[in-house]
C-alpha cells in the first residue's frame, strides 16, 4: 500500500511517526519483523514514541539501519505453541482480552435473550428478522460516530461508556421482564440502544488492540483478540440458553449487567499510556472529519477490498444466525437450549482455527488464504442448511467456524496494517459498518423462512455467498496478493 494515499488534514498531529519514515525508505512496504525473544516482555510503547515496525532502534537520521550486505540471511525460528501467546506478555493486552471476553458474554446473552425474547412474544420468523434488522440499521447509523469519538477521546474511556450504557440497558429491560410488563415495541426500543452502545463500542475496541501492542506482535494479538470473542461465543449461548430455560428469558438480561460491570473493571486497568494518536479538536466538523474516513478507506484500494470482503458475509451469511432458533424449534426440536448449541459450535471450531493462526501468523498468500476460506466457509453452511441430523449439524458448524474464524482474522490483520494510524478509528468504524448490512439480508431472509421454511431459505442465501466469494477469488487479483 502506498504510505501517502489520502490527504493529512490539519486535523491530525503533524509529526510523522519513524514508522511511516522507514516505509517510505522501504519502497511503501513495512520493515521486517523480528519476534520478541521468549523470555523477554514485550511493552507497548509510550506516546510519540518513535516505532519502526521492526524492533530495533532508529538511527539518527529517522531510517531504520540496514543489514551489511555480507551478514548471513536471518532464518525464521520455527512456530511453537508458545508463539501462540505472544501478545499476552503485554499486561495491557491481557487486560483488554478479559474485557473482550466479558463483553463477548454480554453481547451473546443479549443476542440470545433478545431475539428469543420476541420468539416468545410473537412466535413469528418475521419479527426476528425485522428485530435483528432494527439492531443492523441503527449500528451501521452510529458506527461512523463511534469511530470519530475513537479518534478524538481516549480510547480507554469511550470503552467504558459505551459498555457502562449497555449494561444500563440490560438492567431496565430485565425489570420490565420480571415485572411482566414488556411489550414488543421495548424489544425493539432496547435493541436501538444495545446496537448504538455496540456501535461505539466495538470499533473502539478493535483499534484499542493496535494501541496496547507492537508492530511485530500486531499479526498475533489479533489472533488472539478474535480468539478470545470466540470464547465468549462458545460458551456464552449455551449458557444463556441454559438460563433462560432453567430460571426465564430475565436471567439472560441480569446476567448481561454482570458481565458488562466486570468488562468495566477490567477496562479501567488498561494504563492511559498507549500509542493512540488522537484527533486536534478544533480543525474541521465532524461531519467533514467523518467523511475524511470514508474518502481515506474509499481511495485507498487495499483497504476498500478489505472492507467489501467483510462486507459479504454480513449481508448473505451473518443473517442466518437468529434462524437458529427456528432451525432448533422446527427442525431439531431442541428448544432454547438447542438454540444455544448451534449458536456455540461455530465459536468452537473458530477457537482451533484462531490457536493455529496465532501459531502461523507469518503464514505468506495470507490474501489468497482469506478468500479461499471465506469460500469454504460459505460452502459448508450450505450442507448445514441441508443437514437433518443435529449433532451432524454440529459438526459442520464447528468445522464452518475454523474457517471462517481464519478467514475474518486474515482480514482484519491485513486492514489493520495498511491503515494509517491516526484515521485507525474511523476506518475501522467504516469496517464496523460493512458488518452492520446484515439487515439488509435479515428481513428478506426471514421472509423466505417463513414462506419454504429455514433449510431451504437459509441455504438459498449460502449458494449466493459461495459463488460471489468464487468470484472474487478468481477475477480480484489484488486481494488474492495481499
Amino acid at each position: 500500500m502506498d504510505p501517502d494515499a489520502g490527504q493529512r488534514g490539519p486535523d491530525y498531529l503533524s509529526a510523522p511517526s519513524v514508522a511511516t519514515a522507514a516505509r517510505a525508505v522501504n519502497g511503501g512496504s513495512p520493515p521486517p519483523a523480528i519476534d520478541v525473544p521468549p523470555d523477554e516482555p514485550a511493552a507497548p510503547p509510550q506516546p510519540d514514541t518513535a516505532i519502526d515496525g521492526s524492533g530495533e532502534p532508529p538511527s539518527s537520521n529517522g531510517v531504520a539501519t540496514a543489514t551489511p550486505p555480507d551478514a548471513p540471511p536471518p532464518t525464521r525460528p520455527k512456530a511453537s505453541l508458545r508463539d501462540a501467546f505472544a501478545a499476552f506478555r503485554l499486561p495491557d493486552f491481557r487486560y483488554l482480552t478479559l474485557s473482550t471476553i466479558a463483553v463477548g458474554f454480554g453481547q451473546w446473552a443479549q443476542q440470545i435473550g433478545i431475539f428469543w425474547l420476541i420468539l416468545e412474544l410473537t412466535g413469528s420468523a418475521v419479527q426476528l428478522g425485522a428485530l435483528a434488522a432494527t439492531r443492523g440499521l441503527i449500528g451501521t447509523a452510529v458506527a461512523p460516530v463511534g469511530g470519530l469519538l475513537a479518534e478524538k477521546y481516549p480510547r480507554r474511556a469511550v470503552m467504558v461508556w459505551s459498555t457502562f450504557a449497555g449494561a444500563a440497558q440490560a438492567a431496565v429491560l430485565a425489570a420490565l421482564v420480571i415485572t411482566e410488563t414488556v411489550e414488543v415495541w421495548h424489544v425493539y426500543a432496547f435493541a436501538l440502544i444495545a446496537g448504538t452502545t455496540m456501535s461505539i463500542n466495538q470499533p473502539t475496541r478493535q483499534a484499542l488492540v493496535y494501541d496496547v501492542t507492537s508492530d511485530e506482535l500486531l499479526p498475533n494479538a489479533v489472533a488472539m483478540n478474535s480468539a478470545a470473542q470466540n470464547v465468549s461465543r462458545v460458551a456464552g449461548p449455551p449458557l444463556a440458553g441454559a438460563l433462560i430455560g432453567f430460571f426465564g428469558v430475565a436471567s439472560a438480561f441480569v446476567f448481561i449487567v454482570v458481565a458488562r460491570g466486570i468488562a468495566v473493571v477490567l477496562t479501567l486497568l488498561i494504563s492511559h499510556r498507549t500509542r493512540q494518536v488522537r484527533l486536534r479538536g478544533s480543525a474541521g466538523s465532524a461531519l467533514r472529519q467523518m467523511g475524511e474516513g470514508f474518502r481515506y478507506s474509499w481511495n485507498d484500494k487495499p483497504i476498500f477490498g478489505l472492507i467489501v470482503v467483510s462486507a459479504i458475509p454480513s449481508l448473505l451469511v451473518y443473517p442466518y444466525i437468529p434462524f437458529m432458533a427456528t432451525f432448533s424449534n422446527d427442525v431439531f426440536g431442541r428448544g432454547a437450549e438447542g438454540f444455544g448449541l448451534l449458536t456455540s459450535m461455530l465459536g468452537w471450531g473458530s477457537i482451533v482455527g484462531l490457536m493455529l493462526l496465532a501459531i502461523f501468523s507469518n503464514v505468506p498468500r495470507k490474501g489468497l488464504i482469506m478468500m479461499s476460506f471465506f469460500t469454504i466457509y460459505a460452502l459448508l453452511l450450505v450442507a448445514f442448511s441441508w443437514s437433518p441430523i443435529f449433532y451432524l449439524s454440529l459438526a459442520i458448524l464447528a468445522l464452518a467456524g475454523v474457517f471462517h474464524a481464519i478467514a475474518m482474522a486474515l482480514n482484519n490483520t491485513l486492514l489493520q496494517l495498511a491503515v494509517r494510524n491516526e484515521m485507525r478509528g474511523r476506518v475501522m468504524s467504516v469496517f464496523q459498518m460493512s458488518h452492520g448490512l446484515q439487515p439488509l439480508g435479515s428481513l428478506p431472509m426471514g421472509l423466505l423462512v417463513a414462506s419454504q421454511g429455514p433449510q431451504i431459505g437459509v441455504g438459498a442465501f449460502m449458494i449466493a455467498a459461495s459463488v460471489i466469494f468464487v468470484f472474487l477469488t478468481v477475477f480480484w487479483a489484488s486481494l488474492r496478493r495481499l
